[in-house]
């Protein structure tokens, strides 16, 4: 259920930038645009200064994996965050989850300005932030489709992404500042910028929730379990949205699961420290940033689904120009064209995803999507940084793009349905689902229009009759 309340006269924005970005004409996404880039620069920031100092403290990589995986991992929790999203106001729900990641980047300032930083704070105050974020994700990924119209949809998911991916070009600035000025003013600006995001979601008129009520079971466990096997059941009814749930998955598990080397890579290998790794995560975000903006210009059609397989194949065949660098700016440059092409395929196959998952439902499976994507990817994550203080880094971030590469490679040519979604550019029989319900439902419209047409003048007159009967029977009262 979804009501647009943006009709004001500055809805429609002029200028030639916005028609080529057409999300950007709604004046309700380009509020929720910029709430959501406010806190993607603080997430980020957060991101690169939390990784850092987890590894300068203990001198490990596995500090680092665990950091990172106590900001990510609880992803897994994402459908209780989609319970919340079809049960109350996405943009509340999203508001409030940034007031409490606010308050604890603040409490990290504290901590870090006092003195009292340690390892098992850190650790504790990440793992609060993941689990407030991961009811967010899923709010906020349900909310967006209801601020534009569905010809823009590609053009809001992309942007959003843009926002997402390309915030690593302002987040990761934090190195040179954590270098310079210490973690405390990192996670101070962190708070200021996510105090920012919330005064910018209140300024969002449009109501959006999900098909649950109120108190139709006992708790918001309850409903998340519930409304797990909702999703589930769901995602057995449409195979195409199963399918590429499960191949975003393998691509964070193999693709995307690096972050926390970075850190291990910039000290070991490019002998460099935080301003070199805050430099190798602006380059990921830099390289993503282009290709979103070029992605959210892209037409509707079957170049959707070629141009998915082609960023899925590079971002896996690219990555040993990251792992195999000996130096600063070729390690730049692979994370570049690796950020652009992981980018781009998460774009395409989350817009394939929301354009036919029914908008009642649509927070239950878009929190089962960032469970299996972001669940697995933290954990590999985990493993990523365990194994970096015995493996030698470099074959860690090579080897399972390749693995990537291949496995893509040979599920497009032995799965017909994925390789008809890459010849098409979308999921072909859930979207004919799609459209044939909306064809439907537009049927039902016009046929109770017609009979609500014919039966008003009926209805006029009847109560014309029941009026002048009702006014005789008064007047011979009155005699």
């Amino acid at each position: 259920m979804s009501q647009l309340r943006n009709m004001e006269p500055g809805t429609q924005a002029p200028g030639r930038l916005l028609r080529l970005f057409p999300a950007m004409e709604s004046l309700e996404y380009r509020k929720l645009f910029y709430a959501a880039g406010l806190s993607a620069i603080s997430l980020w920031a957060l991101i690169t200064a939390r990784g850092w100092l987890a590894g300068d403290l203990t001198d490990s990589g596995w500090a680092v994996g665990v950091v990172y995986f106590a900001a990510i991992g609880p992803w897994m929790l994402a459908p209780i965050g989609g319970a919340l999203a079809d049960r109350f106001d996405r943009a509340r729900v999203v508001m409030l989850s940034r007031i409490g990641a606010g308050i604890l980047a603040f409490a990290l300032a504290i901590l870090a300005f006092t003195g009292e930083i340690a390892l098992w704070n850190l650790i504790l105050v990440t793992a609060l932030s993941g689990i407030i974020r991961s009811a967010e994700m899923p709010a906020q990924a349900a909310l967006l489709p209801n601020t534009v119209k569905m010809a823009a949809l590609l053009s809001a998911i992309t942007l959003a992404s843009m926002m997402q991916f390309g915030s690593r070009v302002i987040g990761p600035v934090a190195g040179p500042v954590l270098a310079e000025f210490g973690p405390g003013w990192v996670f101070l600006g962190a708070s200021i910028l996510l105090a920012l995001s919330v005064w910018q979601m209140t300024r969002i008129k449009v109501r959006s929730t999900g098909g649950i009520v109120a108190g139709t079971t006992s708790g918001i466990l309850r409903d998340a379990a519930t409304h797990v096997r909702e999703g589930l059941a769901y995602l057995g009814r449409a195979p195409g949205v199963r399918m590429l749930i499960a191949l975003t998955a393998l691509h964070c598990m193999l693709v995307m699961s690096f972050d926390a080397l970075l850190v291990v890579f910039a000290k070991n290998v490019l002998d460099g420290g935080a301003n070199e790794y805050g430099y190798l995560v602006m380059g990921v975000g830099g390289g993503a940033l282009g290709a979103t903006v070029a992605l959210s210009m892209v037409p509707a059609g079957p170049i959707r689904g070629r141009l998915m397989l082609f960023c899925g194949l590079s971002s896996g065949i690219l990555m040993p120009i990251l792992g195999l660098a000996g130096s600063l700016p070729i390690a730049i440059l692979g994370a570049a064209l690796v950020g652009a092409t992981q980018a781009m395929f998460m774009a395409l196959s989350s817009v394939m995803i929301q354009a036919v998952v029914p908008d009642a439902i649509r927070g239950r499976v878009m929190s089962l999507y960032a469970m299996f994507a972001g669940g697995i990817m933290a954990l590999m994550i985990l493993a990523n940084g365990l194994a970096s203080d015995v493996v030698n880094v470099r074959y860690l971030l090579t080897i399972p793009g390749i693995l990537f590469f291949v496995a893509l490679l040979l599920w497009a040519v032995g799965m017909p349905r994925l390789r008809s979604t890459f010849m098409h550019g979308e999921l072909v029989e859930e979207s004919m689902l799609a459209r044939a319900s909306a064809a439907v439902s537009a049927a039902a419209t016009v046929v109770i229009d017609s009979v609500a047409a014919r039966w008003a003048p009926q209805q006029g007159a009847v109560e014309e009759r029941l009026g002048s009967g009702g006014g005789g029977a008064g007047g011979g009262g009155g005699g």
